[in-house]
Parts: C-alpha cells; sequence; structure tokens
C-alpha cells in the first residue's frame, strides 16, 4: 500500500511564480435562420475561437469550448427561469418546465484553439460567456431588430417584429 504525502507540510512565506495566467480571451459566431412568420429560430452553426494559453490536451479543450456554444444557445433561446417574488421560490425548478438545449437542438460547432506557448489559462467558464451576445447578433442581423432580453423566444421575436413594421 503507497501512501501520499507522508512529510509535514511546510509553510512557504511570500508568492512564487506558478504555471497558470489570469487572463482569458475569446469570441464566438453564430449563423441563424429566423421564421419571420413563426419568430421560430434555428442556429445552423456556431464557431468559438478560443485563448487558453498552453493547451494541455486538445480534445478535453475543444468539449470544454463546445460546452459552453451549447449553454451560450440555451442562455439566448431557452432558459427562463420563472421565480415566484414574494417568496424567491423557483416555479419551474426541473428540466420538464425548465428549458435547456438538447441533442435535436445542436447546431454545427467548431471549436478553435488559439494555441500559444504562454502559460495555462483558465478554460472552465469563459467559454459560456460570448455565445448568447453572438445568437442575439446573428438574430439582430437577420431581422433587423434588436432583442435585449433573454431568452430571445419566438413571441419576443414577432412582437418585436411588429412594433419595427
Amino acid at each position: 500500500t503507497a501512501l501520499l504525502g507522508t512529510e509535514t507540510i511546510s509553510v512557504q512565506d511570500g508568492w512564487a511564480e506558478g504555471l497558470s495566467e489570469s487572463d482569458v480571451s475569446g469570441v464566438q459566431f453564430a449563423e441563424v435562420e429566423v421564421d419571420t412568420e413563426t419568430g421560430e429560430v434555428k442556429v445552423l452553426k456556431m464557431v468559438a475561437v478560443q485563448d487558453c494559453g498552453l493547451v494541455l490536451n486538445l480534445l478535453t479543450a475543444e468539449s470544454q469550448v463546445i460546452s459552453g456554444m451549447t449553454q451560450g444557445l440555451s442562455y439566448a433561446l431557452l432558459e427562463n427561469r420563472l421565480m415566484d417574488v414574494p417568496t424567491g421560490v423557483m416555479l419551474n425548478p426541473n428540466l420538464g418546465d425548465y428549458k435547456i438545449a438538447g441533442a435535436m437542438d445542436m447546431p454545427e460547432m467548431v471549436p478553435i484553439m488559439f494555441d500559444t506557448d504562454r502559460k495555462v489559462t483558465g478554460l472552465g467558464e469563459p467559454p459560456n460567456i460570448p455565445g448568447s451576445g453572438a445568437i442575439a447578433n446573428a438574430i439582430y442581423n437577420a431581422i433587423g431588430v434588436r432583442i435585449h432580453d433573454l431568452p430571445i423566444t419566438p413571441d419576443k421575436i414577432l412582437k418585436a417584429l411588429a412594433e419595427k413594421a
């Protein structure tokens, strides 16, 4: 049997340079199709370019970015938390009522890793952030009306189009 850490832990005073950095950057693009009669949005393709410094495991890094794009799609079009204001109780606390993207919602997703020789940076949450904005901008590009309130649902699109006319 092997034991882990049988030595005494020593406390080190001061800071030492590590292997990671804190600056993270990335960008995402989306191509959508909007049915102006029904307000339905279909995301056709998403592309993400993510800089996480030195990529240690390409498959894992790309999978993390695809997961972030998936969550961005959910934020943009599906996720709608309903709360009872007086009590703070969530009214749709299960996956039957709180919709997230599923297999049939998935567009083509292209993760591009901007691999550099600088230190490793975070890749957990950063890819989650730009997807909803990319989809909202693609919808604006398609119909000429900007919708700021997420999720962008068919009824919001139809209302915005009617107000534009």
